[in-house]
């Protein structure tokens, strides 16, 4: 076995949790493109391309990407404070939500690097042929770099960029919203409304479908518990495939709408006769710490091996899994340090002995066992429908759990031995694993030329991620468990690595304050609008109507409305720059009708994949609980441990 250093994987994922139309995917180390499925998590080194009359949305903790057709993005580099998003073609719109003073957002144009510096929303175009980029502020504020100048753009500005090695800047007042905007705002609207976000502690990622699927519950012994809306027989963790992805190794993608969130945070518990999601504690206190909720690939406990599956009808060797419940501890298969694994399971769960965590985790990461049952009893194995197996092989290549996977029966249940609980299953992935078939839809490619044209950064962007065929004898010789970054590396033979991508790091700036127009610059080439019925959503069901519980700790703090936005009446355009090398100028896009502005969103987004009414809200609704006066501090141990 390979000997690998802990080297913690990052605290957050982007949920692609809205998909309408053929959207494709090309996974870090991935040799391909694939259809997009809801649910599945974005992280450093994937891309997306939406094809014609498309559009997807990503959602992190601090921030949402809505992308409009035939664009062209992904993530140079994303971590717990910073997101660098490569941006070639297309358009799509950046809502930050919160920054603390660590975050920051760098979008990368084929002109020049856009800094996101405060909190607000943020247009951007590219033309790849054209070699012209757009950026619109509608509120907060950004600095553009290239060609060795820097410039800010204040709330109500937009520029046009042309050049790269000279960067030409076009300065103006922002153009009126047009639909694709509207759409956007139409998001944000819904956002506002949401009634899961207030049981939520800070930083969950993937939450905006609860309320369309599921109702909130006082529940005895837990607190508030989300309850879906499935048929009987349901549990969770069978609805959806395995996925391998980097650095995490074996990962869950739900096929539910409502998926994501309750796959990799929290806990499931079986009460009241069904299944219902309980979250971390709400760790929120005015002027204390919170502690950062960390996302995890799948919050189960597995077992194989020996002579488990023998017995089951679905031949040769086996794997199977339980949701965790509440309390109990989670070990991933991937090394971490002891502060990252106590953060992953205090936040997600309330733990009643801080032992028990320290136990795991001295005898999975540093006596190297693989035995994590440490005086633990997992309480759902005894609930209906529970526990899950499939046969390795479909394991291995990311099929279906539907397909080739059984509900373990009751009494074979009961022969599973503490000797066959593993942190992962010994399982090698196939490329099939990193992009599983989403149904029959295609997967269309971007044009070369979107995948080809250079880009500017202000921050030189991690290495390229390693080609998956190079690091699978790795993974081979580590017992299917996943290898940090460090060790794939170092096992991989230069001549294997993947090729860099086009990125130019832009050179030293000097500060230049541009002359801003009074009419917008030239606008963007606008693609066709795309259908509003989006794939992979289901109608949501008509929820039940209980009582909402009263959450029994402190709400986020809701953060202060935005900027005014300036007024969208379009004077006649402002002709480019003679320093300007001359661009495509198609016609002006008119005005469309006044929209009255958007309801300012919750702290986290909730958006809905289809224009749904929102589940009624009971009339004996509690109000929440007063929102705390001061925004607290994130708890920092988790990131000085990193910088040792």
């Amino acid at each position: 076995m390979l000997a690998v250093h802990a080297q913690d994987p990052p605290t957050r994922v982007a949920d692609l949790n809205y998909v309408t139309g053929n959207v494709s995917i090309l996974p870090a180390g991935a040799d391909d493109w694939a259809p997009a499925g809801v649910n599945r998590p974005f992280t450093t080194g994937d891309a997306l391309w939406t094809d014609t009359d498309a559009r997807a949305e990503l959602h992190l903790n601090n921030a949402v990407l809505r992308v409009g057709p035939q664009s062209s993005l992904g993530f140079l580099d994303l971590d717990d404070h910073f997101g660098q998003i490569r941006f070639t073609q297309g358009e799509f719109v950046l809502r930050v939500r919160h920054m603390d003073e660590d975050d920051s957002f760098e979008v990368d144009t084929p002109n020049a690097a856009v800094t996101i510096l405060r909190d607000g929303e943020y247009r951007f175009n590219a033309d790849p042929d054209a070699i012209t980029s757009w950026v619109v502020v509608r509120h907060g504020e950004a600095e553009v770099t290239g060609g060795g100048q820097a410039f800010t753009l204040r709330a109500g500005n937009s520029a046009q960029l042309s050049g790269s090695d000279q960067l030409a800047f076009d300065v103006g007042i922002v153009p009126p919203a047009d639909e694709f905007e509207g759409w956007t705002e139409d998001r944000d609207a819904r956002e506002a409304h949401s009634q899961s976000a207030r049981y939520l502690p800070p930083g969950v990622i993937g939450y905006e479908e609860l309320d369309s699927y599921g109702n909130w519950r006082d529940t005895p012994g837990y607190g508030a518990v989300w309850y879906p809306t499935v048929a009987a027989g349901w549990a969770p963790y069978h609805d959806g495939h395995w996925a391998w992805i980097d650095p995490w190794g074996w990962t869950w993608v739900d096929d539910s709408p409502w998926g994501f969130a309750p796959s990799h945070y929290g806990r499931w518990a079986y009460a009241n006769g069904g299944w219902g999601w309980v979250p971390g504690p709400m760790a929120i206190v005015a002027g204390g710490p919170a502690v950062t909720v960390v996302y995890a690939p799948a919050l189960v406990a597995f077992f194989g091996g020996g002579d488990f599956g023998a017995s089951l009808s679905i031949g040769g060797g086996a794997v199977g899994w339980v949701a965790l419940g509440p309390g109990e501890v989670y070990a991933p298969s991937y090394s971490i340090s002891q502060n990252y694994f106590r953060t992953m399971n205090v936040s997600n769960t309330t733990i009643v002995s801080t032992v028990n965590i320290t136990n795991v985790y001295n005898n999975v990461y540093v006596n190297k066992t693989t035995n994590v049952v440490v005086n633990q009893h997992f309480a759902n194995m005894a609930a209906p429908n529970a526990v899950t197996a499939m046969p390795q092989t479909g394991f291995a290549s990311g099929r279906p759990v539907k397909q080739g996977g059984i509900f373990v029966p009751k009494a074979q249940v009961a022969q599973v031995q503490a000797a066959h609980f593993t942190v992962a299953p010994s399982v090698v992935p196939v490329k099939e694993a990193l992009t599983p078939t989403a149904g029959a839809r295609p997967a269309p490619r971007p044009p070369a030329r979107a995948m080809s044209v250079q880009i500017v950064a202000k921050k030189a962007p991690p290495a390229p991620p390693v080609p998956f065929a190079a690091q699978q004898a790795a993974i081979k010789q580590n017992a299917g468990r996943p290898l940090n970054m460090q060790a794939i590396r170092q096992s991989v033979p230069p001549s294997r690595a993947a090729a860099a991508p086009t990125v130019r790091v832009a050179p030293a700036a000097k500060q230049v304050t541009p002359q801003v127009h009074s009419a917008p610059p030239a606008p963007a080439a606008k693609a066709p609008a795309p259908p509003a019925t989006p794939a992979n959503r289901p109608p949501a069901p008509a929820p039940n109507q209980p009582q909402r519980p009263t959450p029994q700790t402190n709400p986020r703090p809701v953060q202060p409305a935005p900027e005014n936005r300036p007024p969208a009446a379009r004077p006649p355009a402002t002709p480019a720059p003679e320093s300007r090398p001359p661009a495509a100028r198609p016609p002006a896009t008119p005005a469309p009708e006044s929209r009255p502005p958007a309801a300012k969103p919750a702290e986290r987004p909730a958006p809905q994949a289809t224009p749904r009414p929102a589940p009624p809200v009971p009339q004996s609704q509690p109000k929440p609980a007063a929102k705390p006066t001061q925004k607290p501090k994130k708890d920092t141990e988790h990131e000085k441990e990193k910088e040792k």
